[in-house]
């Protein structure tokens, strides 16, 4: 389907994900190059319970600070904006996918997220918490299908557990898939192009125009799914990939552990 299919079909849900307008403007300062942290750290202040989950995520074992960190403003000094951009859309996905699509994918985004960020460093990528970012979105579109068409996606699921390709399933129930709904959901909330890119390409890297990030998304999703099919992944896209994975299994002993920190902090949030 054309983008512009995807934006009909997202007109006509009945209701549409959005992000909350403090997250919306601190992400918007984020971008600015013109902004400063006191500026953010002003936005982030108004709202008392954004303020207090930053700070339970800024305090938890994933980010390691070795004194508790009691302010905003000292939080985003620490980190920058670039982190504080992961944190916050962490914040912001979370009662998305509970309230859509529970529990399980929420973790394993979560678990996706960490493992994008661990692989783009092992890579020497400049930017990884983008990588943290594209991780965290790269299943977005899927709560969408529950608000479309939720006994739909339930046969999509059964037919997932025989051992059908998900986008084919997807394409015989819907029309579309997740990756093109997300892809149009995201560039709706105005992220970044690469974010648009890695949403859309996931399951199919090589069809990319940044290969190396959507395929370090694509083996962090395979490799942190909670049932793993062999080959973990698809020789064909492998072979496209100009990195290797050369120990898939410890990765993902590392993540599931690093993870755990992100999910604790974030449990009663």
């Amino acid at each position: 389907m054309s983008p512009g299919d995807m934006k009909q079909i997202l007109d006509r849900l009945p209701t549409i994900p959005s992000i909350p307008i403090v997250i919306s403007e601190a992400l918007n300062i984020i971008d600015n190059p013109k902004s400063n942290i006191n500026q953010l750290s002003e936005v982030i202040s108004k709202d008392i319970s954004l303020t207090g989950q930053i700070l339970k995520l800024v305090n938890s074992a994933y980010y390691g600070f070795p004194s508790q960190i009691t302010t905003i403003n000292k939080a985003m000094a620490l980190l920058g904006f670039n982190k504080v951009k992961s944190i916050i859309l962490s914040v912001a996905v979370k009662p998305m996918m509970m309230s859509y699509c529970g529990k399980s994918v929420w973790e394993h985004s979560i678990k996706c997220a960490v493992a994008s960020q661990t692989i783009a460093r092992s890579l020497g990528v400049a930017k990884t918490d983008e990588a943290f970012v594209m991780g965290l979105l790269h299943d977005i579109g899927k709560m969408l299908f529950v608000i479309y068409n939720s006994d739909k996606l339930n046969e999509v699921n059964r037919l997932v557990g025989l051992g059908a390709d998900r986008l084919t399933a997807e394409r015989m129930m819907f029309g579309f898939t997740h990756t093109e709904i997300g892809q149009e959901l995201v560039a709706r909330w105005k992220l970044p192009l690469i974010i648009q890119n890695c949403v859309r390409y996931h399951h199919k890297p090589q069809d990319s125009s940044n290969k190396t990030m959507v395929g370090v998304v694509y083996v962090a999703d395979r490799v942190t799914q909670e049932q793993l099919t062999y080959p973990i992944l698809d020789p064909d896209i492998a072979d496209v990939l100009d990195f290797d994975i050369p120990d898939p299994m410890t990765l993902r002993d590392n993540v599931i552990t690093a993870s755990q920190a992100i999910l604790d902090a974030l449990a009663k949030t």
